[in-house]
């Protein structure tokens, strides 16, 4: 009686058959690690340049009206935040003076307050560019005369205002905020904001672009953002971003 088995024609076959299995479910694997890494990074840049750009956008609509200025030799975009705002009713404008009377709700929440030398923040009326802010003083304390109405007294140094605001209105400036883009290795480019690192990887060189304010608008900055990704294609991010802060 003859034991059965297999020839080797049926083992040839059967090892090619196996291999070309494990060939494409190999290749079946790869392709799926392959496309989620490509959406995990997709993703990674996507959550980058969300971030970014939301915290530019938020912090460029609270700006100091027209202290928004793009500087093309340090690459860098910056204005001042606004801490507080108001309406001022007295103010030094024909002699110098130490002291506005102003109105303003967001007040309440810090005075009275004295600011330390090295931290006062910068008091402006009707800036109408970066390069002419205004007068701008020094702010030294803010002070209470009636928290219901909101009227209240911010003192500085001896100083006289040289333009009245249309509107009346006055602005609490923060200190200066920068975006810069700087440049990185393989070509790349990041964004500081501060030096402190916002974002990286991105291609494009020309991120900021600023529009003054003209008589029909108010200023405008484009911001343009194109990611490397994946080493054979980009993602881009437009916004265009209204300044709706008047002096």
């Amino acid at each position: 009686m003859r034991s059965a088995g297999f020839t080797l024609i049926e083992l040839v076959i059967t090892m090619v058959v196996l291999a070309i299995l494990a060939l494409g479910i190999t290749s079946y694997i790869g392709l799926g690690a392959r496309m989620y890494s490509d959406a995990a990074e997709r993703e990674q840049v996507l959550g980058q340049s969300r971030f970014v750009a939301e915290r530019m956008v938020r912090e460029l609509r609270n700006a100091v009206p027209n202290s928004v200025v793009f500087s093309s030799t340090s690459n860098c975009l910056q204005f001042r935040p606004i801490l507080y705002s108001g309406i001022y009713t007295n103010a030094p404008f024909e002699q110098n003076g130490t002291s506005m009377t102003v109105i303003s709700p967001d007040l309440r929440a810090v005075s009275p307050r004295t600011y330390a030398a090295a931290s006062r923040p910068q008091l402006t009326v009707y800036p109408t560019s970066a390069a002419n802010p205004g007068g701008t003083v020094q702010l030294n304390s803010i002070s209470t005369l009636d928290s219901a109405t909101a009227r209240f007294t911010l003192n500085f140094d001896s100083f006289r205002f040289t333009r009245q605001s249309p509107e009346q209105r006055f602005y609490i400036a923060d200190a200066i905020v920068q975006y810069c883009l700087v440049g990185a290795s393989s070509g790349r480019f990041n964004i500081t904001r501060n030096s402190v690192l916002m974002a990286e990887g991105l291609r494009e060189s020309q991120v900021f672009r600023v529009t003054d304010a003209v008589l029909t608008r108010n200023s405008v900055v484009n911001i343009f953002l194109q990611f490397g990704y994946g080493g054979n294609a980009d993602m881009f991010f437009n916004y265009e971003v209204h300044i709706p802060n008047v002096p």
